[in-house]
């Protein structure tokens, strides 16, 4: 392998991905689905040819009724698929590489592989993508497609790890660390691992500066006084995209600063909770602060109080105030979280006084939350709600899901809802349906509260439900004239933060198949095509039986 950064040699072919098994020439999704369709028909028929077709994939369970996934496995399975997602990915690779030239499929492959903007990272659609690549890849984006794969001992002329290539101007090194490739284990992660450890030792001898080499994000504007380039760091590509703690330990070990404003912050969020724990570990380690970085309060998005004792133990401030002035106490009770959390921040000396930037200690904000266990662990504390005034009392009895109060109180101020709320106070009900508190709005929605008012990024309670995928709380808002419209603060509509959660972010315990029904009872479009193939299976499988009524 030449190390010449500036070599002009012919470039090697990069070695074959292993290869998928062979799709029809022009391979049609809903051709396949039809066939699924009528094995199932014939299937439930009873039609012998069919029954034995099925019956290598019915071992398990020989007396479940005929599905149309199963239907779908026996003949992606006949194709040579795995999986019936497989052969989908498989399928929409071809069908997209048909409208693609090279250097567009090339493209399009490397964004799914690192994730850019908004949306989050495809490795297997990647995957299935760049098996479609025909003939030799483009040379100005050869490189690129190398690192992404971990490929680097096949390129004649080996980058600079600070070197900027095609497509998106990102120094090399940056689409090693951003790909997400590691997550599909071998060979992928073993490639990756060596390509990066080459690009630093490649970056110790130039003496270059790892927290200068950045990923260029077509969502972030540069701001004028930014002491740092613009984009995003390394590290956070390691932890976030990659998901790879050893790649993570590489770049720490390298120099890479662990205080770069994103890693130890998305640290927190990683879904899988001992590797974020061990994410978390690795940074504080090399010299990560807590201060600043809201990484606490993000840790507490999560029931985790494994992870929250590791937190305060690595130096985590309880006290330190965030964003609208809520210590990690209050944020917790924001996001419902149980008492085991909540005596763990009062042990480790949160404060049970401080005030957020609306003058609320947190017991106050517990009342005001409907949060009664949380009540009675501060009340034993000495700390009790400030209600002085009608309203208070009325939004706390709304919240605690306390209807004869709530009643009362209207009955002695019959004004109290529709004139004495202010509109922070009229986002109780978003508040709540985003903490999945059914009953407390229930109740708010049974004494006419607006149901299209908005609360976090702009989104009304049904945007909120359908973000969670809670299908009971969707059916409950339609019934009391909730509407699919309602917009949200990034453009789209209610059936827009469904299909995007589903796809990018989905919930614990969500149910985005009840809520799609739900929605779509009540009038709102169907996915399109384009839409559908992105969302999860059983959400395409139920969308596909539909068809068969």
């Amino acid at each position: 392998m030449s190390t010449n950064h500036h070599g002009a040699a012919a470039q090697p072919t990069l070695p074959a991905i292993p290869a998928l098994p062979a799709l029809p020439e022009l391979a049609d999704l809903q051709q396949l689905k039809r066939q699924a369709r009528e094995l199932l028909r014939a299937w439930r028929a009873a039609d012998h040819p069919s029954l034995e077709r099925a019956a290598p994939y019915r071992r398990d369970d020989a007396g479940a009724p005929p599905s149309l996934s199963l239907a779908q496995l026996v003949i992606a399975r006949e194709l040579g698929f795995p999986s019936w997602p497989a052969l989908h990915r498989a399928v929409m690779a071809q069908q997209e590489a048909r409208q693609l030239d090279n250097a567009a499929l090339v493209t399009r492959s490397l964004a799914l592989a690192l994730g850019r903007g908004w949306d989050s990272p495809k490795p297997e659609r990647a995957l299935a993508l760049m098996q479609r690549l025909r003939g030799p890849c483009p040379p100005g984006l050869r490189a690129a497609l190398a690192l992404v794969r971990g490929e680097l001992e096949t390129l004649e002329a080996v980058p600079a790890a600070g070197q900027r290539l095609p497509p998106f101007n990102a120094p090399a090194l940056a689409y090693v660390c951003f790909s997400s490739l590691h997550r599909l284990g071998e060979p992928w992660e073993g490639g990756l691992m060596r390509s990066a450890q080459a690009l630093l030792a490649d970056c110790a001898q130039a003496a270059s500066d790892l927290h200068a080499l950045r990923m260029p994000d077509p969502d972030l504007e540069p701001s004028p006084d930014a002491s740092t380039p613009p984009g995003l760091p390394l590290l956070y590509g390691a932890i976030t995209r990659a998901q790879s703690p050893g790649l993570a330990a590489a770049l720490l070990a390298a120099g890479a600063k662990p205080n770069d404003g994103e890693s130890l912050y998305h640290a927190c969020e990683d879904p899988d909770r001992g590797r974020a724990a061990l994410q978390i570990r690795q940074l504080i380690a090399h010299g990560a602060s807590w201060q600043g970085t809201n990484a606490l309060l993000r840790l507490l998005d999560f029931e985790d109080p494994a992870g929250l004792v590791l937190a305060l133990s690595l130096g985590a401030d309880v006290n330190e105030a965030g964003p609208q002035g809520a210590t990690a106490l209050h944020h917790a009770l924001r996001r419902g979280r149980s008492t085991a959390c909540l005596s763990l921040l009062i042990a480790h000396g949160a404060d049970i006084a401080a005030r957020d930037a609306e003058g609320r200690t947190p017991a106050t904000l517990a009342a005001l939350l409907g949060e009664l266990e949380a009540l009675d662990l501060l009340a034993a504390q000495g700390a009790q709600p400030e209600l002085p005034s009608a309203r208070e009392r009325f939004l706390a009895a709304c919240a605690a899901a306390d209807e004869p109060s709530a009643r009362a109180l209207l009955q002695e101020q019959a004004d109290l809802l529709d004139q004495q709320l202010t509109a922070q106070e009229l986002r109780l009900l978003p508040d709540q349906a985003q903490r999945r508190a059914r009953s407390s709005v229930a109740l708010m929605l049974s004494l006419g509260w607006p149901v299209a008012v908005q609360g976090d990024w702009q989104a009304s309670a049904l945007n909120q439900a359908a973000f969670n995928g809670d299908a009971a709380l969707v059916q409950l808002l339609l019934a009391h004239g909730a509407s699919w419209e309602e917009r949200n603060g990034f453009s789209g509509d209610v059936m827009g933060s469904l299909q995007h959660a589903a796809v990018h972010l989905p919930q614990p315990g969500s149910d985005y198949l009840g809520a799609l029904q739900a929605l779509l009872a009540a009038g709102a479009p169907w996915p399109s095509d384009e839409e559908r193939e992105a969302l999860p299976e059983t959400m395409q499988v139920w969308l596909d039986e539909q068809s068969l009524a």
